[in-house]
C-alpha cells in the first residue's frame, strides 16, 4: 500500500511540475512578445499635444469722455475740414491757372506761326517787286534801242546808213515786242507781290487775333495762380 501511494504521488508531482513549466515557458514568451507590440503601439499613437491658445486680455471698460475733450474734437475735425477744403480750392485754381496757361501757350504758337506766314509773304512779295524792277529797267532799254531804230530809219531813207529801211523796221518791231513781254512780266511780278502782300497781311491778321487770346489767357492765368498764392500764405 506504501509503494502504490508513493508511485501516485510522483506522478501526480510530475504531471504538476510539467504543467507549471509550461505555463512559465508560455508566461516568459508572453513576456518576450508583448514588450515589442506595447512600443510600437505606443510610438503610433502618441500625437504632439496641440499649443495652448494665448489667454485673452481682459476687456477694458470704454473711457468716457468729457465735455471738454468732445469740445477739442470738434475743433480738431473743423480745422482739418477747413485745411483740406482750403488745399482742395488751390488745388482746382491751380488747375485752371495751368489750362489757361497751357491755352495761352497754344494762342503764343499760333500767333508765331503767323508772324512766320506773314514773313515769308513779305519777302516774296519783296523778291516779286525786285524782279519787276529788273523787267521795267529792261523795257527801258529795249525801248531806247528802238528809239535809235528809229533814228536811223529817217537816215536810211535819206541814204545815210548802211541798213535798209526795211531792216530797221523788222528790228523796231522786235525791239517793241521785246518790250511789251518785258512790261508784261513786270506786271505779272508785280501781281504776285501784290497777292503775297494780301497773304502776309492776312496772315498778320490772324497772329494780332491769335496774339491777343494769349495775353487774355495769360491774365486770367496769373489771376487764378496769384488767387492760389493768397489761399497757401493765409493758410501758413
Amino acid at each position: 500500500m506504501g509503494a502504490q501511494e508513493d508511485a501516485a504521488k510522483k506522478k501526480e508531482f510530475q504531471k504538476r511540475t510539467d504543467e507549471d513549466i509550461d505555463s512559465f515557458l508560455s508566461r516568459t514568451e508572453f513576456q518576450k512578445t508583448t514588450p515589442q507590440v506595447s512600443t510600437k503601439t505606443s510610438q503610433a499613437t502618441v500625437e504632439p499635444k496641440p499649443a495652448q491658445a494665448p489667454a485673452k486680455p481682459a476687456a477694458v471698460p470704454p473711457h468716457e469722455t468729457t465735455e471738454e475733450e468732445n469740445e477739442e474734437q470738434i475743433k480738431s475735425a473743423r480745422t482739418s475740414r477747413a485745411e483740406r477744403e482750403a488745399y482742395q480750392d488751390v488745388a482746382v485754381l491751380r488747375k485752371k491757372a495751368h489750362a489757361f496757361g497751357h491755352k495761352a501757350a497754344k494762342f503764343y504758337h499760333k500767333y508765331k506761326a503767323n508772324e512766320a506766314k506773314a514773313q515769308k509773304c513779305s519777302a516774296r512779295a519783296v523778291a516779286y517787286r525786285e524782279k519787276s524792277a529788273e523787267k521795267k529797267e529792261k523795257a527801258r532799254d529795249l525801248k531806247d534801242r528802238a528809239k535809235e531804230y528809229e533814228s536811223e530809219l529817217g537816215g536810211a531813207a535819206q541814204g545815210k546808213s548802211d541798213l535798209s529801211p526795211e531792216s530797221l523796221r523788222t528790228r523796231i518791231a522786235n525791239t517793241e515786242r521785246k518790250v511789251a513781254k518785258q512790261e508784261e512780266l513786270a506786271r505779272k511780278m508785280e501781281s504776285k507781290a501784290a497777292a503775297q502782300g494780301a497773304k502776309a497781311a492776312k496772315f498778320r491778321t490772324r497772329a494780332a487775333k491769335f496774339l491777343e487770346q494769349n495775353k487774355l489767357f495769360e491774365g486770367e492765368a496769373r489771376r487764378y495762380a496769384k488767387r492760389a498764392d493768397n489761399l497757401e500764405k493765409a493758410g501758413v
